[in-house]
């Protein structure tokens, strides 16, 4: 199948003969070149065929090949993907922007930050960093502090369960289970069901014996529950991605013993400590950090902040600070539109600042709305003098309030203990780290500088765990008396 073909069929199913399929699903309010994408429904025993056959494959190449030439090859097709000449890249950019609102510039400006990342040197570090031994998935391997020696053993099979807020995503979860030599069997999101099978293929066309290690296709949540059951139990790890009701859909049907990864909705925020607010030019370097931030895919990412707190005694006061996030907003939407909105979005959008307005009019020195509609690039600032940590509803729209200190932050993240992810932090070194202990314990695992935030290193801990190390399982030789 080649990359203009995908505009219809965006599926990957090994062995599957689409004159066997009875009956198509196709994805609702989504097409390419006014033509519906359409997905196989797929039989019980259909399913199992692909199942049978991705662990086949793997079991004739995944099992045989190094973790060195799996890096090269992912690294080769990532220097590929950075080429917008390359077929497959200059079909995500024709069909990225129709399926998901995102402007042009915003896919690309996405798709060159996440792509580059897994180049071969970060790839080797992140295996490293994670399993201490970049060949300990080949073969056993003297331990480093104790006797005996080890291997790492991937799950034969991966199911992953995408979600459609941010293109290119599916890659990590791809690429981990490659590195540990698993199959993998993806269930798409509605919201972006193209990048995944794009990437694959890309793989595939570098390395063809990869052609039955991977597919991915979609289906109505709750339509084929015969399906997932399938899934899931063939499955050695499942990685999920969504809402929490989805998440706990899942978790509910996963089999024991089989590996679950679940990654669901997160709030993140930033801290400015007066010490940045020294000078107006100071104030609006961070301004346009924070901008960035709160613009890279419209907030939709689990790592992009609803709210900045920012500490009073400074020269620049917290309610200036917001209206120079304002005015750095309006600049980045200039240059880069807020993408179009979904219905259901654009209304949440439009009540929430009806919200904002009549309630500033009653008392305009505790709240303030600070953007105009269709002036600003579709951002939404609101000063909020109510320090309570409020989720914002995204889509560039982001609450500023002031805080007297900001390890006050600590108490406020209380309620939401169980959400939060990311924090920003715009403080000098010794507040900065004195805080980030106090983070962590709170339930924060993930701590950057302002402009930072929708940009991970790979080898993060998302959400407080590992990429690899959580899905492999470990065999131990220990040295007894010789023969």
């Amino acid at each position: 199948m080649t990359a203009t073909q995908l505009a219809y069929d965006a599926w990957l199913l090994p062995g599957l003969d689409p004159e066997e399929v009875i009956d198509w699903y196709t994805v609702p309010d989504v097409s390419v070149d006014d033509q519906p994408l359409r997905f196989p429904r797929l039989s019980s025993g259909q399913l199992e065929q692909v199942l049978d056959r991705l662990t086949a494959a793997r079991q004739q190449y995944l099992v045989t090949a190094t973790t060195r030439q799996l890096i090269d090859l992912i690294d080769a097709t990532r220097a590929r993907w950075l080429d917008y000449t390359f077929p497959w890249r200059a079909a995500a950019e024709r069909i990225l922007p129709t399926i998901t609102g995102y402007t042009l510039a915003m896919v690309r400006r996405g798709l060159d930050d996440y792509l580059s990342l897994f180049k071969r040197d970060n790839l080797k570090a992140l295996v490293r960093a994670e399993l201490g031994d970049l060949d300990i998935l080949d073969q056993f391997r003297e331990r480093r502090i104790v006797p005996g020696r080890s291997r790492a053993f991937g799950p034969a099979l991966t199911t992953h369960v995408f979600s459609g807020n941010v293109p290119g995503l599916p890659a990590q979860s791809l690429i981990a289970a490659l590195l540990l030599k698993s199959a993998s069997f993806g269930k798409l999101a509605a919201g972006e069901p193209v990048f995944a099978g794009l990437f694959a293929r890309s793989l595939i066309e570098l390395e063809p014996r990869l052609s039955d290690c991977f597919a991915v296709t979609w289906w109505p949540g709750g339509a084929a529950p015969e399906v997932e059951a399938i899934a899931f139990a063939r499955s050695q790890a499942v990685i999920a991605y969504g809402g929490e009701t989805a998440i706990r859909s899942i978790a509910e049907r996963i089999p024991a013993g089989v590996r679950f990864l679940p990654y669901g909705h997160k709030l993140s925020f930033g801290v400015i400590g007066r010490e940045g607010l020294i000078n107006e030019i100071k104030a609006r370097q961070l301004a346009s950090r924070a901008a960035y931030d709160v613009a890279k895919f419209d907030q939709q990412g689990c790592v992009s902040p609803h709210l900045f707190y920012v500490e009073a005694g400074g020269e620049i006061s917290p309610h200036s600070w917001a209206r120079l996030l304002a005015a750095e907003l309006a600049r980045f939407g200039r240059n880069m539109p807020r993408g179009r909105l979904a219905p259901s979005d654009s209304a949440a959008v439009a009540s929430f600042r009806r919200d904002v307005d009549f309630r500033a009019s009653l008392d305009p020195d505790a709240l303030a709305l600070l953007t105009a509609p269709d002036a600003d690039g579709g951002a939404t600032v609101v000063f909020d003098a109510d320090p309570t940590f409020t989720g914002s509803c995204l889509n560039r729209t982001v609450l500023v309030k002031p805080l007297a200190q900001a390890e006050a932050i600590i108490e406020l993240l209380q309620p939401v203990r169980a959400f939060v992810q990311t924090a920003a932090l715009a403080l000098d070194p010794l507040r900065r780290d004195a805080l980030a202990g106090r983070l962590g314990a709170a339930g924060v695992t993930r701590i950057c500088p302002l402009g930072k935030m929708p940009d991970p290193d790979l080898a993060w801990h998302h959400d407080g765990r590992f990429n690899l190390l959580d899905l492999v399982y470990w065999a131990d030789i220990e040295e007894g008396y010789p023969l």
